[in-house]
């Protein structure tokens, strides 16, 4: 029993280049494809080519072997077919393919960045992807490079962060290291620190003098004591040297 169930056939290999570029569902969606591709070439050569290079697939065989609904392989291959690797025989005619292996081989040669950018971009299938797995390891990163230890102020750190990245304005590990060497110089009080890091967060500020200056407005006595007030927040000129 146990043979048949480890057995290779409900095996599936792919392309971790493939899945690196497009993504884990494209590379076992292709993977599946070649097979389908390769028994088709063994055995039915004479009807491939009398179709031109088209044959048929089926898609609910697909789905058991991949777990791909027939939706997720149809959005693969329009992604696919912007890059002129898989193309449908009609749009009635949608489980009628023709794929284009040396193309493909052709992209996944080339390790140029800007180049597989591109690909990405043109083919639509891993750009939302591709960002949110790039913000989360920037988020990752900074978040493990905070020191602070009290709960309440690690959570206006990490507020503080998802707005910055949010706003598209993502601190380095060296900034941040100045950021909470400034924070920690200025005040040990925690309320203060939660305060300052929300005036950041609000106004999305990269520098720790710019949320410092507005605190010190209008949640700070003259002599430096903090004070709780209903004024509102005062933006200050980014430019202005702070």
């Amino acid at each position: 029993m146990w043979l048949d169930v480890m057995s290779p056939y409900n095996e599936l290999a792919f392309n971790i280049k493939l899945a690196n570029i497009l993504g884990l569902k494209v590379a076992v969606y292709w993977a599946e494809l070649m097979n389908v591709y390769a028994r088709v070439v063994n055995k039915f050569k004479d009807e491939l080519t009398q179709n031109n290079g088209y044959f048929e697939l089926d898609r609910t065989y697909v789905t058991k072997r991949t777990t791909l609904t027939e939706e997720e392989q149809l959005e693969i291959d329009a992604g696919l077919e912007r890059l002129g690797v898989v193309k449908h025989k009609d749009e009635n005619s949608t489980n009628w393919i023709t794929i284009d292996v040396e193309k493909l081989c052709a992209i996944l040669v080339d390790d140029n960045i800007s180049a597989i950018r591109d690909v990405q971009k043109a083919s639509k299938l891993r750009r939302e992807d591709t960002t949110r797995a790039k913000k989360i390891a920037i988020k990752n990163n900074l978040f493990a490079a905070l020191r602070e230890t009290d709960p309440a102020v690690l959570t206006a750190y990490h507020n503080w962060i998802d707005a910055l990245l949010e706003a598209k304005k993502p601190v380095t590990r060296q900034g941040l290291d100045i950021y909470q060497n400034n924070l920690n110089g200025y005040t040990t009080d925690r309320d203060a620190k939660i305060k300052i890091l929300e005036i950041a967060t609000t106004n999305a500020y990269i520098e720790f003098a710019w949320a410092k200056q507005i605190y010190e407005k209008n949640y700070t006595t003259r002599d430096g004591m903090t004070i709780q007030t209903n004024r509102p927040k005062v933006g200050i000129n980014k430019n202005s040297g702070f």
